[in-house]
């Protein structure tokens, strides 16, 4: 049997998620058990990289299958991803900076009144302080008919001086928070000016993406408008889905599928949620392209960029671009159960990380030649598909 090397990518990176898993997994043992326990996980790792030696032996030795074409298509959707992504996160950023600039403003403003306010105090005490003149202690005293109240006449003085010289403070107070708060508004505004040009870029980036995107699949057309040849390839894709699933569960059978106290997967048939909202456009087994072959899931027609959300709690072991199904996230919900969510227009998670149910993973797209957006999805119990509709509730 031949391998070729872009088909092993995905083997090879679910065994180095294997590595990474292996070195994060917390020794829960301590004392003498603790180097026991390193020791086995050292050996563990040592058998997942001599199958990584193995399988990097191999690719080197032969040559990828997939044309220069689908290659061409790989690279196009992942720089679409890259580009998404980032237009989301400026676009997130710019959101926060305008919210940044109101409140800022608003602040200006309520500084602002407390400087009129506290000025026109000031200027009213200065214009009875010059009207008493500067021997306010001796009129004071001339003043007083009875000497014994003459105490409690210097201590209301002294209280209102003290009051003077603490709204003077208060004025200057307020002048240095305006003046840093005007600062503070400057340095977001040229931010939110830097951010809007980024964005711009982004989106003349994204533009170009597409053209190439529309180009690569315009030759990849071409060269399957062969009956033969497209069945070909679908039953390519699908026997490629099924090795990676295969190197998934042996190469993570001796992991703790860790789901803490949540449900099982199993007890949650017909309680799911489906995973985006839409039509479903393909049903399960229905028949593929005027073939024998049948759909191992659902497509989903949706929005382009809708959200997606796990099902389930579990842990992503797949999150990347695989042929025929694009950009695609495998998430592990232990007990050889398996759901995967493919032709995203983006992927929010890493292999390894945990996710909640209801948690955006992905956003739908059209990544792996399809024209229209929506997202595919699959359950799988020990490596076969089921009835996605017998598990999700409407």
């Amino acid at each position: 049997m031949h391998f070729h090397r872009t088909r092993l990518a995905p083997l090879l990176l679910s065994l180095t998620l294997t590595v990474s898993l292996l070195l994060w997994w917390p020794l829960t043992v301590h004392g003498d058990s603790d180097v026991v326990d390193a020791q086995k996980t050292e050996k563990e790792l040592s058998q997942v990289k001599k199958k990584i030696q193995s399988l990097q032996h191999v690719i080197k030795k032969t040559q990828s299958r997939r044309s220069e074409t689908e290659e061409d298509l790989r690279k196009v959707e992942l720089e679409i991803s890259n580009t998404r992504k980032d237009l989301r996160d400026a676009s997130q950023q710019i959101r926060k900076s305008r919210s940044t600039v109101v409140r800022l403003n608003q602040e200006k403003a309520r500084l602002e009144a407390a400087k009129s306010k506290q000025k026109k105090a000031l200027i009213a005490d200065i214009q009875a302080a010059y009207r008493t003149g500067r021997q306010e202690y001796i009129k004071l005293l001339l003043n007083q008919q009875e000497p014994e109240k003459l105490a409690r006449v210097i201590k209301y003085y002294d209280y209102f001086h003290r009051t003077r010289l603490d709204n003077i403070q208060s004025f200057n107070n307020t002048l240095t928070s305006l003046e840093e708060n005007q600062q503070q508004l400057n340095d977001e505004l040229e931010r939110l000016q830097n951010l809007k040009l980024r964005l711009e870029i982004q989106q003349e980036g994204l533009i170009k993406a597409k053209s190439q995107r529309k180009k690569v699949l315009q030759k990849l057309d071409v060269a399957l408008r062969d009956k033969d040849k497209k069945l070909s390839q679908l039953n390519e894709n699908q026997e490629e889905l099924q090795r990676l699933l295969r190197a998934v569960q042996e190469t993570l059978a001796d992991l703790p599928a860790d789901v803490g106290n949540t449900t099982p997967f199993a007890q949650r048939k017909g309680k799911l949620k489906w995973p985006t909202e839409g039509r479903v456009a393909r049903s399960f087994h229905s028949r593929r392209d005027d073939s024998n072959l049948r759909w191992n899931g659902v497509v989903i027609r949706t929005e382009n960029g809708a959200p997606v959300k796990s099902v389930h709690r579990g842990r992503v072991v797949f999150s990347d671009w695989l042929r025929g199904f694009g950009l695609l996230t495998i998430v592990d919900h232990g007990d050889n159960y398996y759901t995967l969510y493919g032709h995203n227009e983006s992927l929010l998670t890493e292999p390894g990380d945990w996710v909640e149910a209801g948690q955006v993973i992905a956003f739908t797209g059209t990544s792996g030649g399809q024209e229209r957006p929506g997202l595919y999805f699959e359950i799988r119990k020990d490596g076969n598909p089921v009835n996605p509709s017998h598990w999700c509730r409407g």
